[in-house]
């Protein structure tokens, strides 16, 4: 009688790990996104820190921030030298990925506020925005006020506010 000796997978061993294979992949990209999504939303805020920054540099320099214009957009005033381009390091400047950017000073040069979509060009994925400034819990620049940085979709303050431009940022270059 003949004895046979396989030294091979059997089908079921390998359909078990391709299935488990499978599930990490799964795992992994769902977490590979995550990380990127998180990423994307921490250089908006730093931007937008950043900016911030800089025109508080500029009220000390000027003891008024710079006029809120129909040209004081935020491309405009990151990349004017006679504005913040001084007060920023050009070459550092990282968007991350397609979002939009906001501009406003109130009338009487006291506040400002600069604000972000997270969730891509006009907030077109609904993950709503990010604002610094120093006017939070005033309606000065926008109606109904700002209370916190985070702000949720749906918030009128966009049409609501006067004084509002913004800037259109594809990951690259501005729009």
């Amino acid at each position: 009688m003949r004895k046979n000796l396989y030294e091979a997978f059997t089908l079921v061993e390998m359909l078990i790990v391709m299935g488990i294979l499978i599930i990490l992949m799964a795992v992994g990209i769902t977490a590979g996104r995550f990380a990127i999504n998180r990423a994307n939303d921490v250089a908006h805020q730093n931007v937008v820190d950043q900016i911030y920054t800089a025109l508080q540099a500029y009220y000390t320099d000027n003891r008024e921030f710079p006029d809120d214009g129909v040209t004081n957009t935020p491309e405009y005033l990151i990349s004017t030298d006679a504005l913040l381009g001084r007060y920023m390091d050009q070459g550092a400047f990282n968007g991350g990925t397609g979002a939009t950017y906001y501009f406003a000073a109130s009338d009487d040069q006291q506040e400002v506020l600069v604000c972000v979509s997270k969730g891509g060009v006009d907030d077109d994925k609904g993950l709503g925005y990010y604002c610094n400034g120093n006017s939070f819990g005033s309606t000065n620049i926008v109606t109904p006020a700002i209370t916190s940085k985070d702000v949720a979709t749906g918030n009128t303050f966009l049409t609501g506010g006067a004084g509002l431009t913004q800037s259109d940022w594809d990951g690259k270059v501005w729009n």
